[in-house]
């Protein structure tokens, strides 16, 4: 997964580089930690479920898990720690590999 898909996933614009080097770092990181994860190198490429979990991991490492709700204009929004991850998590079980020790 390159960072340009991983910007067209998270709908910012290819040309706007403003966050590109968090998105590097934060891509690299979350490739590595699914594949320890599943105990799976993906040496045929990163299947469609496995990048939506590396995006929604990225999404993650740019939140703030301090705020449970915010409100604005009227509107309000619930989160609860960790939904990302769970979500990812989900994503990821079909590929994961049974790993003995």
């Amino acid at each position: 997964m390159t960072l340009d898909e991983l910007k067209v996933r998270l709908k910012i614009p290819v040309s706007d580089t403003a966050q590109d080097d968090f998105l590097y770092f934060a891509l690299t990181d979350a490739i590595d930690y699914v594949k320890d994860y599943c105990n799976n190198p993906f040496h045929g490429g990163l299947p469609g479920g496995v990048k939506k979990a590396i995006v929604l991991l990225v999404k993650s490492a740019g939140e703030n898990n301090n705020i449970a709700s915010q409100s604005l204009d009227g509107m309000s929004r619930s989160f609860f720690q960790g939904q990302n991850q769970t979500e990812a998590h989900d994503y990821l079980k079909p590929y994961r590999k049974v790993r003995f020790r």
